[in-house]
């Protein structure tokens, strides 16, 4: 389902509950984004972003070991709680450690 839907399916405020609620994530993601990314920009070199980097290599070396012990359930779960990505999105990038 894409953000615009058919006139007919879209409710009296514009826009169906799917929506809303699909925006309301992506909102949540952006500014989880924002966040780190002000985080990373506002700290000397070497300090925030060196921990950001260990924190992101401790995870991903998670979810890796997941993918190679067969536990991919486990492995999307993780992608997705660390990323805040969909469903679909950690699918198809936990799919992809596997190659």
């Amino acid at each position: 389902m894409g953000l615009f839907s058919k006139p007919e399916v879209i409710g009296p405020g514009g826009t169906n509950d799917a929506d809303r609620s699909r925006i309301a994530g992506l909102e949540q993601r952006v500014a989880r984004l924002e966040a780190q990314l002000a985080q990373l920009t506002a700290a000397p070199a070497g300090t925030v972003a060196a921990a950001a980097v260990a924190a992101t290599e401790d995870w991903t070396a998670e979810v890796r070991r997941l993918v190679a012990d067969d536990k991919l359930i486990h492995a999307i779960k993780l992608y997705r709680e660390k990323t805040g990505c969909g469903l679909r999105e950690a699918k198809e990038a936990v799919e992809a450690m596997q190659r």
